[in-house]
């Protein structure tokens, strides 16, 4: 998503000509100047009184950040970046957070690549520190003396160029996994956009902002901007709200964060992350489930054929002990995606237990009752045998589960004297349950 929100920003930056054009030898020398000259003006007595002063030195830094950046942008191929910018110093391939990653050495700069595509970049010497910074602070120091509004038009292209600017370093960040640093700069493009010289709010962009924010570990932040974002009706098919949850929760406050589950679920029903924080919520708090079958019984009228949600009603009839019904619903889950792992090893499950809770109540009867006894042992038994075909499913979707290996052990073990089939079955399943425990 934020390769795809970047790329297209990119493409809006190009066709608005608020890119640089990309001068593949940088002079630094000579910019180094222009910075020193600049400089020299904002301190000068009279100069530093003229909006022009500071607009020009603010436009200065445009410069700097491309030359620092050697106007590349993030999205960029390899084979583009050869010919716009130039070849590299020095390429190497490296591994980064368990990543291959592309490194272009260039001077003062160095550009990652993931899949061949520019993904961010790190600056090894930098020209001016945090030169986006000192535009955005003249831009405003320029619009503060110019009473008049004469450079009105200037400052709304310098202030929207600069926003872009923003959210591009937003997301290098993002990918350096500079997780504080790219909400700051995402905030930073948001106050730009509500300047009244801009006026344009990137609902997209408070939402990442609040998702940085929330993976950087600054819950608090996360959630004023969550809140924000949700002011402008950007809900992201629900996701928000389970994000504002979660965020809460991590505050220790899940009590305040379930009403934001219970609005998207209204107004989301198909979003899961939703529905299961609803239902881990209530189930955690030991509430009656009959409150998410409430919520699952809406979503259904929405979307009758999602085996989410029949699943999910399927474990709070289990709750309930309405063992039929769990069936029901898993069954049906089942029906709607016969590869719904959960489903199938929770059905099994279910039958499972049923024949355990009838071993229990055999072992019961006395002694002298040898027919009630034999009669709920094959209750029993039908019941075990009912498990293994769903059992065996599971198995087929997720044979790495310790939890259905030990299952099928022990009901190929009790069916061992049936016939060789389930003795052959009972040897292979016990091989692979003492592998694992290994």
């Amino acid at each position: 998503m934020m390769k795809r929100i970047i790329l297209f920003l990119s493409a809006v930056l190009v066709a608005s000509g608020l890119l640089a054009q990309t001068s593949k030898q940088v002079n630094f020398s000579s910019l180094e100047r222009k910075v020193e000259k600049s400089n020299s003006n904002l301190e000068h007595k009279k100069r530093s009184t003229s909006y022009k002063t500071w607009l020009s030195h603010g436009e200065l830094m445009f410069d700097v950040y491309d030359a620092m950046t050697l106007s590349a942008t993030t999205g960029m191929t390899m084979s583009e970046f050869n010919i716009i910018v130039g070849t590299p110093n020095e390429e190497t391939e490296k591994e980064i957070d368990g990543q291959m990653v592309t490194e272009y050495k260039m001077d003062r700069v160095n550009f990652y690549f993931i899949n061949g595509v520019l993904e961010y970049w790190t600056f090894t010497d930098e020209l001016v520190a945090n030169p986006l910074r000192v535009a955005y602070n003249s831009f405003l120091k320029a619009k503060e003396l110019d009473d008049k509004g004469r450079a009105d038009k200037n400052l709304s292209e310098n202030l929207n160029r600069l926003k872009y600017m923003y959210i591009t370093e937003g997301t290098s960040n993002y990918t350096k996994k500079n997780y504080l640093e790219s909400a700051e700069h995402f905030e930073t493009a948001i106050e730009i956009g509500e300047h009244p010289l801009v006026n344009y709010v990137d609902t997209v962009v408070i939402y990442y902002a609040g998702l940085s924010a929330q993976v950087g570990g600054d819950n608090e932040k996360a959630i004023k901007l969550y809140k924000k974002a949700l002011e402008y009706n950007y809900g992201t098919d629900g996701n928000i709200y389970y994000n504002i949850f979660e965020a809460y929760s991590q505050l220790g406050k899940a009590e305040k964060g379930v009403e934001y589950l219970k609005e998207g679920f209204v107004k989301y029903p198909k979003n899961q992350a939703v529905l299961y924080g609803l239902i881990n919520y209530y189930i955690a708090q030991g509430d009656d489930p009959q409150l998410v079958l409430e919520y699952i019984h809406q979503a259904m009228e929405t979307d009758p054929n999602e085996p989410s949600l029949h699943f999910a009603e399927g474990t709070l009839y289990d709750k309930l002990d309405n063992t039929d019904k769990a069936m029901s619903a898993y069954i049906k889950a089942i029906a709607l995606n016969p590869e719904f792992f959960d489903a199938q090893y929770n059905l099994a499950a279910l039958y499972f237990n049923q024949g355990v809770k009838m071993l229990e109540e055999a072992n019961q009867v006395p002694a002298r009752e040898v027919d009630k006894y034999d009669e709920i042992m094959a209750k029993a038994n039908a019941e075990f045998k009912k498990s293994i075909k769903p059992m065996e499913k599971a198995y087929e979707l997720n044979p790495s589960s310790p939890e259905v290996v030990e299952t099928l052990r022990n009901l190929y073990f009790r069916f061992r004297n049936e016939n060789e089939a389930y003795q052959k079955k009972y040897e292979e399943m016990n091989e692979i349950y003492n592998e694992m425990k290994e």
